[in-house]
């Protein structure tokens, strides 16, 4: 076996673009479990008792079951079917919301997150490689793009929705309505996605799943693209997660008004990836989309808490902040079937990028936080810069790993 690029196995000329919305919805639908948490918190503590320290366990318990099982939750989905492995993975982040919605104190709730965790964690490492099967290779950049807005798009719609659904129904009706809008979503996927081929390896007698993520773990590549997803995401969430209360504290914007913006702002980054993806589809070289999109996060995100700018200013920065950070995680998505050991291997690739996102998703607020009640709103961004330089870093090195890979596959030809 060479190490030229992989080929997706769809058909050359057919690109079975329902598959690819069905699974870029699947990771919308789990994007809405997260987004319906922070604007929900109030409520519960209200209800449940909860302290604020307990209330960030709820909210973090879900980047953490993806920070601790990522990677070997994929080498799962590889062997046992990646379609077989989305429906399961929707149908456990269902019960969980469900279980969350009955709970009665911090037990049961975190035991529903802790449910709903590994719900999502399934749907998201299985998705990209469904979408991989149903992809022609020549639309391969596009539909890894649109899958890269999975995230922001299903954030930004609960952080509209989840007012409103508060004041009609309280966080108790938020949760059973997700539950209800996740399993109903899942009799479509599984109706929709019946004919797509599910790739199960483990009847071909292949290695132990540890001998399996070796196999991943063995080559620069993965974990190039796990640290470039890291770095994106520890650099991203503080940016935007302080935002809302930046916002309130320092301009006195209502909380409402600030949710919008914050919405606008989140969505940007979805326009970002569909941009990364067509220009991937274009030929731009990825890993020089990943350097802008760091460069530019360095940049603007200190300029968004930067001292002697207006709001307005503030806003057009962290606009430009989301938008052109979009590049990156298309382009990352876009670069998974050139650094698989072969496709039988895509979903452990996609594991082991959703492992470091969700590890700088967990380290990075408490840092920015730190750095902010040490200096004031201004210090925490040079997080930012920091973790962005480094990333440009290993986006050189991720150049000239491709480099050395395609150096070897014209030899081999």
């Amino acid at each position: 076996m060479t190490d030229a690029p992989l080929q997706s196995p769809a058909p050359a000329d057919e690109t079975r673009w329902t598959v690819v919305l069905l699974a870029v919805s699947a990771g919308i639908v789990v994007a809405f479990q997260i987004g319906k948490l922070p604007s929900a918190i109030p409520a519960l503590q209200s209800a449940l008792s909860l302290s604020l320290v307990e209330a960030g366990w709820v909210l973090s318990l879900v980047y953490a079951v993806a920070a601790a099982i990522g990677a070997v939750t994929g080498v799962y989905a590889d062997r046992w079917g990646v379609r077989r492995m989305a429906l399961v993975g929707l149908m456990a982040t269902g019960a969980g919301t469900l279980i969350g919605g009955l709970s009665d104190g911090l037990t049961m709730l975190l035991a529903s997150r802790l449910l709903e965790g590994l719900g999502a964690v399934t749907v998201l490492v299985a998705s990209p490689a469904l979408i991989l099967r149903a992809t022609a290779p020549r639309h391969l950049g596009l539909a890894m793009g649109f899958w890269g807005t999975f995230m922001p798009t299903g954030i930004a719609i609960m952080i509209l929705l989840t007012p409103p659904l508060l004041s009609l129904g309280g966080w108790r009706g938020l949760w059973i309505a997700n539950a209800a809008l996740v399993w109903l979503f899942a009799a479509g996927f599984w109706w929709g996605t019946r004919k797509t081929p599910d790739g199960v390896s483990i009847a071909r007698g292949i290695p132990s799943p540890w001998a399996e993520l070796a196999a991943v773990l063995r080559r620069a590549g993965p974990w190039l693209l796990a640290l470039l997803f890291s770095i994106y995401a520890a650099a991203f969430l503080p940016i935007t997660a302080f935002l809302p209360k930046y916002l309130i504290e320092t301009y006195q914007y209502d909380p409402g008004n600030a949710a919008i913006f914050v919405a606008i702002i989140i969505w940007a980054n979805a326009a970002g990836n569909l941009t990364g993806g067509w220009l991937g589809h274009r030929g731009a070289p990825r890993w020089l989309l990943i350097g802008i999109a760091l460069l530019t996060m360095g940049v603007t995100g200190w300029l968004t808490y930067a001292d002697g700018f207006g709001v307005v200013a503030r806003l057009v920065f962290a606009l430009t902040f989301s938008y052109v950070g979009g590049l990156l995680p298309a382009s990352v998505f876009g670069s998974v079937t050139r650094h698989a050991p072969d496709r039988s291997r895509i979903a452990g690739m996609n594991g082991l990028i959703l492992q470091g996102t969700n590890v700088g998703q967990l380290a990075s607020p408490p840092l920015f936080a730190l750095l902010v009640a040490m200096g004031g709103w201004a210090q925490g961004p040079w997080l930012t810069v920091v973790l962005c330089a480094a990333g440009i870093l290993f986006a050189v090195l991720l150049r000239r790993v491709e480099h050395r890979r395609c150096t070897a596959a014209e030899m081999t030809d």
